[in-house]
């Protein structure tokens, strides 16, 4: 086969274009072997973010989610809500959603969260967005948090995405107080 010559557009004579080498192939029954940094890429999972045949697993999570809501809200977060997806996915059984208005906020809130779910040995799958602080992602598996600049909360509105998700009251319930007994 000939190639044409960059310069003139002639064809050049001199240069034989020669099939990149093969790979051999691997014997039936035989699996290639992956190279060192395929493998580094991924972590190893957790076994509980796989297993969801426990009973307990998804009060465990309702009530996870329901404590990062609440230490999202003690950190001024705007707009917090806990999405309840059981019924709308496979995937995930709540999402944490709320409004940082600053990127050392969001960067706070994370870190405060992730605190307290170590403090009760809930461990993290991955987080992503933490640096950039417009859109910080906690994996726990059974649920993610979601802590959104304002502008980044507008554009992806995963609240009207998973509009069919009904909403989990997070907030302790106000304790009533008895009127003090008049010693008569």
């Amino acid at each position: 086969m000939q190639q044409v010559n960059q310069v003139g557009g002639m064809p050049d004579q001199n240069i034989v274009n020669t099939p990149p080498a093969l790979e051999p192939t691997p014997e039936p029954g035989v699996r290639p072997k992956r190279s060192a940094s395929a493998r580094a890429v991924q972590d190893e999972t957790p076994r509980h973010a796989l297993e969801r045949r426990e009973p307990k697993r998804q009060e465990t999570a309702l009530e996870h989610a329901q404590i990062c809501a609440r230490v999202a809200s003690d950190n001024r977060a705007k707009d917090v809500l806990v999405l309840d997806l059981r019924r709308a996915t496979p995937l995930v059984d709540f999402f944490v959603i709320a409004t940082a208005s600053a990127r050392r906020q969001s960067r706070a809130m994370a870190s405060e969260i992730d605190h307290e779910m170590k403090k009760i040995g809930e461990a993290k799958i991955g987080m992503e967005g933490y640096e950039e602080g417009r859109w910080t992602l906690i994996d726990y598996g059974d649920f993610v948090v979601h802590i959104f600049s304002p502008e980044d909360r507008a554009f992806y509105a995963l609240e009207e995405i998973w509009g069919d998700a009904p909403q989990v009251e997070w907030r302790e319930p106000a304790v009533e107080r008895q009127p003090a007994a008049q010693d008569a």
